[in-house]
């Protein structure tokens, strides 16, 4: 939210004052507080497009992008009405118009909205060609949904007009080049998968020593009412589920964590790729899958796309038995190497996309060929159109 989204305030504003008191909540890094004052200014000027997008931006700064979108989109219709009434402020609304609209682009992202996220980097790009947040934005939309082709002349063309601060357009140059070459070279995408699973499995270890007498990858477990011990599965979760945990301390049960975000890395001499999710094509499968330069090992997104409805039983059937094989040890050794975490589906698409995040431990990358194999066998019964391995977007 920038400061010029919401005017200076006046005695007779206290809306805007309460705005202005939002600003300062988020300058001290406090959005709660900025959601909650603005909100109060919205109940009081339900029809003010700054407030309404102010609001909209800080639900997206808090991971609650469905409530974020519907306020920004109302607050582009109130700024069209706004202008109908008082044609003297078009120009005005021009240049909030383009915030509003790139506001609206990065909501549509975190929703998986691509088509939309497009649209609106577009009507920015028609209303004022060469704006660099939109042309900058649009080229990694089409990186991260793999259309390298449209990307790549898109950045170029950011690059190239030079309309941006030299930080961006230097990094921007840079992460053309490494794309670029990374094409021409023919450069396996697996290799995305062995440099994350080969750093966190590195980071791992380190921790796993430093924790002397510390047990790896302890399942979580309980007994049954017949005397069996158990997974202990999260409640509501589905019957797969079973966890590990990283790291218990045998003595007091104290359980340690590797990392605490998920841990994007880059890859030798493409390190430019790491910044910003790019899709590429894993040739010769039965379907079209992409690796992603940014597939976290210990929180994989699986994303897959069926040609119709009806396949997300049937997969979720596989993707369980595949973990549970992985959580078994299937592509580790005696000592670990066992996956510790997989979601509950994430259905989207309209019934015909789903998507998982595992945490894929110490497993070796032959469990991803492994599932590529099995989704294939299941490509007989329900047609798969795309499996994205790693952040980005389904077709």
């Amino acid at each position: 939210m920038a400061t010029s989204d919401i005017p200076s305030p006046s005695p007779a504003d206290p809306q805007t004052a309460l705005a202005e008191r939002a600003l300062k909540a988020l300058a001290g890094e406090d959005p709660r507080e900025a959601r909650k004052l603005l909100f109060e200014a919205v109940e009081a000027a339900p029809d003010r497009p700054d407030l309404l997008n102010a609001l909209g931006v800080v639900h997206l700064q808090l991971g609650e992008p469905e409530l974020g979108k519907p306020l920004i989109e109302q607050a582009i219709a109130a700024l069209a009405a706004e202008v109908v009434l008082h044609p003297e402020r078009k120009v005005q609304a021009e240049t909030m118009i383009e915030g509003f609209q790139l506001s609206l682009a990065a909501a549509c992202e975190d929703l998986d909205l691509p088509g939309e996220a497009e649209a609106a980097y577009k009507r920015v790009l028609l209303a004022s060609p060469g704006t660099p947040r939109a042309q900058q934005g649009l080229a990694h939309l089409y990186f991260a949904w793999g259309q390298l082709d449209a990307a790549r002349r898109e950045l170029s063309r950011y690059v190239e007009e030079e309309r941006d601060e030299a930080p961006f357009l230097e990094g921007a140059e840079a992460y053309l080049a490494d794309v670029t070459r990374f094409v021409r070279e023919d450069i396996h995408p697996r290799e995305f998968l062995n440099a994350h699973r080969g750093s966190y499995v590195e980071m791992f270890d380190h921790y796993a020593a430093e924790q002397a007498g510390w047990i790896a990858e302890a399942a979580r477990m309980k007994r049954a009412p017949d005397g069996r011990i158990v997974p202990i599965i999260p409640e509501g979760a589905r019957p797969y589920a079973a966890v590990r945990v990283d790291l218990v301390n045998p003595n007091t049960s104290e359980i340690g964590q590797v990392g605490d975000q998920p841990m994007v890395v880059a890859l030798a001499d493409y390190q430019a790729l790491a910044r910003a999710s790019a899709l590429f094509a894993w040739r010769e499968r039965a379907f079209d899958v992409r690796v992603s330069s940014q597939c976290p090992w210990d929180q994989l997104p699986v994303q897959i796309l069926f040609e119709g409805p009806g396949a997300i039983e049937d997969a979720d059937a596989i993707m369980g038995d595949w973990y549970m094989a992985g959580w078994d040890g299937a592509w580790g050794t005696k000592d670990g190497g066992r996956m510790h975490y997989i979601s509950d589906p994430d259905v989207r698409r309209d019934g015909r996309a789903v998507v998982y995040h595992v945490d894929m431990g110490r497993a070796a990358v032959a469990a991803v060929e492994d599932l590529l194999r099995r989704l294939e066998g299941l490509h007989g019964t329900h047609r798969i159109k795309q499996v994205i391995l790693g952040r980005g977007y389904l077709a």
